[in-house]
C-alpha cells in the first residue's frame, strides 16, 4: 500500500487551468488534481490515453466534439482515446476535480482504425495566403505544412486526396502594400504569388492546384453568378446600416484600414476580426477605433451594402459543426457569436479593389465570401488538370473538404462559409472537417512583417535543410496552443 498527497499550493498552469500532477512512479496510470476557476474553460485537447474526470466540488460543463453535458460533485466522466474534450466552470465557485488517465494500446488501436479511409475525393485546403508578402515560418508551420502532411498521409492510405491553395488576390491588404511600395495591387499580387509558390516549393510542399485568380474571366463570372444567387436568397438583403468612416478623408474603413478594442474580448483587434479571440466585428462597434488614414477618431455613418442575416443559419450551423467534429474551441466561438442574437454580416464593401458587386456601384464582393466560392472553383480547376468532371456550380455530396487555417480565420471558415453555401446550393450538404492552429511565436512574440520580426522561409529552406526544417516545424507547430520558435532551437 502506498499513499500520495496532492499539493494544492503547488499548482501550475496546464491546458489553461491550474493543475498538479501526482508522481507515482507507475508507468501504467497517472493522476492529477485540477482546479477550474469560475468563468474559465480548459484548453481543448485529445490524446491516445483513456481519461476520467472525477468532479470533487463545484459545477460546470464538459464538452466533446459531439456533445455537452452538465457535471457536478460526484460525477465521473470517461473519455475514450482521441476524444477531444474541455471543462468549463459556469458556476460561482471553484470546480475541483481529480484526473485519472492510462494508456490502453488495444483501445487506442481500435479507435484509430475506426477512422477508415474515406470514399470519394478529399480536397484538403490550406488557406490561400494574401499575396502582399512572402511566407515566413509562422505561416509555413500552420496551414501549409499541416495540409501537406495530412494529404500525404491520406494518399499513403490509398485515399484520393489533393492539396489545394492559391493566392487571395482581392484582399484589401494588397491596397495598403501597393500604396507603401508605390505600386498597384495587381502588380503586388502577381509578384508575391510567384514568391509564395517558390517558397512552398522550397518547403517541399506538394500542391496539386495553386489558383491565381487575376485575369481569370471565368472565375469572375462564377463569382458574379454566386453573388446573384445570394441576392435572390432569403437571408441576403441590401441594407442601410452603421459603418465607420475616416473623420478627415471620409474614406470608408474596414479590415486593414481600422483597428480598435474588440467588442467581444476587449483586446486590440483589426477591422472585422479579432486575432486574439476569433470574434467578428462590424468596425463601427470597435472601442476607441483608430484609422490608418488620419489621426482623428473615425466617425460612425451609414452605408448601403449586401448583408447576410447569419442568425437565420444558427440551427443549421450547429448541426453542421457537430457533424463535422469541429474542435471545442470552434464550438465555443460559435456559442459566443450565437449569443449576440441577430447578426448581419456585410458581404460587400465600398472599394476600388476587388470583384465588382453587381447592382452596387463602387462596391466589391468582400474577399472572404469570395474565398468561400473560390474553394469550389479551385476544385473545378483541379478537375481540368486531371480530366474529371467536378463542377464548381454543382458541388457533390461525395466530396469531402478539409480546411487547414489559423484560429484568426475561424469565423469565416466555420460559420460564414457554410451559411453562404446553404443559401446558394440547396442540394448540397457539405462534408467539411476543420483543422485549426494557433499562433507560432518568434522569440516569444508574434511574427510581424510590418515590424520586421520574422524568419522568412527562403532564409532557412534549401535542399540540404528542408528535411530538418520540416521536422522541426512539425514537432513545434502550434496545433492546440501557441508555441515558440527560436533559431537556436532549429540549429
Amino acid at each position: 500500500m502506498r499513499k500520495y498527497t496532492f499539493s494544492r499550493t503547488e499548482l501550475s498552469r496546464a491546458f489553461g487551468i491550474d493543475m498538479a500532477t501526482l508522481r507515482t512512479g507507475s508507468a501504467g496510470i497517472a493522476f492529477s488534481f485540477g482546479k477550474v476557476t469560475p468563468g474559465v474553460t480548459s484548453e481543448p485537447h485529445r490524446h491516445d490515453e483513456i481519461e476520467a474526470f472525477v468532479v470533487l466540488s463545484g459545477a460546470g460543463k464538459v464538452r466533446t466534439d459531439l456533445a455537452e453535458i452538465p457535471v457536478a460533485a460526484g460525477d465521473v466522466v470517461l473519455f475514450h482515446p482521441f476524444e477531444a474534450h474541455v471543462l468549463h466552470n459556469d458556476g460561482d465557485e471553484d470546480l475541483n476535480f481529480a484526473d485519472v488517465y492510462w494508456r490502453d494500446g488495444k483501445a487506442a488501436l481500435e479507435a484509430a482504425t475506426r477512422i477508415a479511409t474515406p470514399r470519394g475525393p478529399i480536397f484538403v485546403f490550406s488557406t490561400p495566403p494574401t499575396p502582399n508578402g512572402d511566407l515566413h515560418l509562422g505561416h509555413l508551420s500552420g496551414p501549409y505544412l499541416g495540409a501537406d502532411v495530412y494529404t500525404r498521409f491520406l494518399r499513403m492510405k490509398g485515399a484520393e486526396a489533393y492539396h489545394l491553395t492559391g493566392s487571395d488576390d482581392y484582399q484589401s491588404y494588397l491596397v495598403t502594400r501597393a500604396d507603401a511600395d508605390g505600386s498597384t495591387p495587381a502588380k503586388v499580387a502577381r509578384h508575391y504569388a510567384d514568391e509564395i509558390r517558390a517558397t512552398l516549393t522550397l518547403l517541399d510542399c506538394e500542391v496539386h492546384s495553386f489558383l491565381s485568380t487575376l485575369g481569370d474571366s471565368a472565375y469572375a463570372e462564377f463569382q458574379a453568378a454566386c453573388f446573384r444567387n445570394l441576392l435572390s436568397s432569403s437571408a441576403v438583403d441590401m441594407r442601410q446600416s452603421a459603418a465607420l468612416f475616416d473623420a478627415v478623408t471620409g474614406d470608408y474603413l474596414y479590415e486593414t484600414h481600422v483597428s480598435g478594442l474588440c467588442p467581444d474580448c476587449g483586446g486590440w483587434a483589426g477591422g472585422n476580426i479579432c486575432e486574439e479571440c476569433g470574434a467578428p466585428n462590424l468596425c463601427h462597434d470597435l472601442g476607441t477605433p483608430k484609422s490608418r488614414h488620419s489621426a482623428e477618431g473615425p466617425m460612425v455613418g451609414s452605408a448601403r451594402r449586401a448583408e447576410l442575416a447569419l442568425e437565420r443559419h444558427y440551427d443549421n450551423l450547429d448541426r453542421h459543426l457537430r457533424a463535422s467534429g469541429a474542435p471545442a474551441r470552434l464550438m465555443d466561438l460559435f456559442a459566443r457569436v450565437r449569443q449576440r442574437g441577430d447578426f448581419s454580416v456585410p458581404i460587400t464593401h465600398p472599394s476600388d479593389w476587388g470583384l465588382s458587386a453587381e447592382g452596387s456601384p463602387g462596391q466589391v464582393i468582400w474577399a472572404w465570401p469570395e474565398m468561400a466560392f473560390g474553394f469550389l472553383y479551385n476544385i473545378q480547376a483541379l478537375a481540368r488538370l486531371l480530366g474529371h468532371d467536378w463542377n464548381a456550380a454543382m458541388p457533390s455530396n461525395d466530396w469531402q473538404i478539409v480546411h487547414f487555417f489559423g484560429f484568426d480565420n475561424s469565423f469565416y471558415h466555420t460559420l460564414l462559409y457554410p451559411a453562404l453555401y446553404a443559401e446558394v446550393f440547396s442540394h448540397w450538404t457539405p462534408r467539411i472537417r476543420y483543422h485549426v492552429n494557433e499562433f507560432y511565436l518568434l522569440d516569444g512574440q508574434k511574427f510581424s512583417t510590418s515590424r520586421g520580426h520574422a524568419v522568412w522561409g527562403k532564409e532557412v529552406l534549401g535542399p540540404k535543410t528542408v528535411d530538418v526544417v520540416r521536422l522541426h516545424l512539425g514537432l513545434t507547430r502550434p496545433e492546440g496552443e501557441r508555441t515558440n520558435f527560436t533559431l537556436d532551437a532549429l540549429r
